[in-house]
């Protein structure tokens, strides 16, 4: 909505790295020490409210004034953070600047014949009022989480909020809290303490903010920002271009339950009031939200999308080390269930683990070949990262019984039986088992029976032999030299062993499969949109990676057009 991606050339541990944000929310992740709200700052501080812009003076309801304050997002070093060796380029949506980026870099701030100080400005514009863009931002750090009860004296702060403002922060207050019930002469306020620091909380007939925890503090304060950008859009209108939110620590003072109901909600109020919004965060819970709402965005999408054409996206800071033992920080964006549990292993330096998969179960390795063919023709990912292929050789009965008996692997998994299972008695009996089933697939084709009726047609033979098989030496006579009856004078073993003495001479059995599916593309479209939707909806319960889409539609790439 706002930044695209930032590309850090210089900037204390990070050296030419780069990563996408989400189009309304970024969840920014990494152990201590890896300067997680250093990116926050680096995020924010090209953006400001300057003098002369329509905006200028209007503040927060908690009284931030909507500028990059550069204090409360860096703290510079004398010793480390030396002048000139600060670059950085912001990437930006369409409308938000004059260009497509905006480049910032250190430079000396003079101040008579005193020793020159560190600041952040465009590094291709020198003049007044070329070192920001003009957006509102506002910064939630670290203080907005003091409790309140060991603040000693505070005093209280003014707060106006219309009747509709007054519904909307409780209503969300209390779904988020997951609070029952609540006075309905409820009313949000503010307390000065020391040190500047500023508490929020909800008053009602059974306590008031005194007694409100850290918890509630926080979301509270996210809430009046949240409403904060809502005045502006509603009172700007057209000029209201969109803002910039900043939360250091999301998850701090926050159960799991809370957590999650806040990711929802910050999506949600993100795209009504066109806020992008970045946050830091330890937390698991908060990090599988926002995976599990990425993946699914990618199940609809598509592949081919760049990061920031999806709405949310998971960004993980990792310490590396060289030959010499010099710490840099390498930024990585999370999108699949493998990799977000791969970094959840790294912020509790544990071993990688292996991740989420769904299992696949055909009855035979022929079957898995013909599946794996006709899933990467149509998939163009890797089939390892999302399933695993288990060569059992098991029976349709086998699969059948194991399901029966309610035995976990055979319910939580995909089955795909031969295409000859409904021509077997015994299927009468299952085959409404196997239809209502969540899991249970049937393959197009009799692979060898099939293929083998297929090119017995002379036309059919013809055809594969200019334009697929290229080889001079397989005849029509010599493919069926053992074989010159018609199919139904053969059996199963007859098929295999005519399959394999093809697949022999041409060294490549995926021409045969490609001969097939093009005959029958109808019927490779059905199954493979039915495998889809059974195998999403099993990763979902597995919070898995979901295979996306056949087709990526073009426009998905497009910029989405913004009032």
């Amino acid at each position: 909505m706002i930044i695209k991606e930032i590309e850090i050339e210089q900037f204390r541990a990070f050296e030419n790295v780069s990563f996408g944000l989400g189009r309304y929310i970024t969840a920014i992740s990494g152990r201590n020490a890896t300067q997680k709200t250093t990116v926050l700052g680096m995020l924010g501080q090209p953006f400001t409210i300057s003098k002369g812009h329509a905006m200028y003076g209007c503040k927060t309801i908690d009284g931030y004034n909507f500028r990059s304050q550069f204090k409360e997002k860096f703290k510079i070093s004398p010793e480390h953070d030396v002048i000139g060796q600060h670059k950085w380029k912001l990437n930006l949506h369409q409308g938000v600047h004059s260009k497509e980026y905006y480049s910032v870099e250190s430079i000396a701030r003079r101040q008579g014949d005193r020793e020159p100080t560190l600041r952040f400005w465009n590094s291709e514009s020198r003049t007044s009022g070329a070192g920001y863009i003009q957006l509102p931002v506002y910064f939630l750090s670290l203080s907005r989480l003091f409790p309140i009860g060991e603040s000693g004296k505070t005093n209280e702060v003014p707060i106006d909020l219309t009747e509709e403002e007054l519904k909307y922060c409780v209503k969300n207050y209390r779904q988020i809290l997951s609070i029952q019930s609540m006075s309905e002469e409820a009313s949000v306020g503010l307390e000065k303490g020391t040190a500047s620091r500023t508490f929020a909380g909800i008053s009602d007939d059974v306590h008031d903010i005194f007694s409100n925890s850290a918890g509630e503090g926080n979301i509270t304060r996210i809430l009046l920002a949240i409403l904060s950008f809502k005045r502006l859009k509603e009172q700007y209108g057209r000029t209201y271009k969109g803002g910039l939110l900043l939360i250091d620590e999301l998850d701090a003072t926050l159960y799991g339950f809370s957590q999650m109901k806040l990711v929802e909600y910050l999506l949600e109020a993100a795209k009504e009031f066109k806020i992008q919004i970045v946050f830091t965060t330890h937390s698991p819970i908060i990090l599988k939200c926002v995976n599990k709402l990425q993946r699914k965005e990618f199940q609809e999408k598509g592949i081919e999308l760049p990061v920031y054409a999806y709405n949310s996206s998971v960004v993980y800071l990792e310490p590396q080390y060289d030959r010499v033992g010099t710490r840099t920080i390498m930024p990585k964006n999370i999108m699949s269930s493998s990799e977000l549990n791969r970094i959840l292993n790294d912020i509790n330096l544990a071993a990688p683990g292996g991740g989420n998969k769904v299992n696949i179960y055909c009855e035979d390795k022929k079957a898995i070949d013909f599946l794996r063919y006709i899933l990467s023709n149509s998939q163009h990912v890797n089939l390892d990262l999302y399933m695993d292929f288990i060569d059992i050789n098991l029976g349709w009965t086998n699969y059948i019984q194991l399901y029966e008996k309610k035995v976990p692997e055979f319910r939580n998994n995909v089955i795909v039986l031969d295409g000859d299972v409904p021509q077997k008695r015994e299927y009468r009996n299952k085959s409404r088992l196997v239809e209502e089933s969540g899991n249970i697939l049937i393959l197009p084709l009799v692979i060898e029976k099939d293929l083998f009726v297929l090119l017995k047609d002379y036309e059919c033979f013809g055809e594969f032999s200019q334009n697929y098989s290229h080889v001079s030496a397989l005849t029509y006579d010599i493919c069926f030299n053992e074989w010159p009856l018609d199919a139904d004078q053969y059996n199963t073993n007859d098929f295999k062993n005519w399959f394999k003495h093809i697949e022999g001479v041409l060294e490549n059995q995926n021409i045969l499969f490609q001969y097939w599916c093009d005959k029958n593309t109808d019927k490779v479209a059905t199954f493979i949109d039915n495998f889809i939707s059974k195998f999403n909806a099993l990763a979902e319960q597995k919070d898995a990676d979901g295979l996306p889409p056949v087709i990526v539609a073009e426009s998905e790439l497009e910029e989405d057009n913004e009032e």
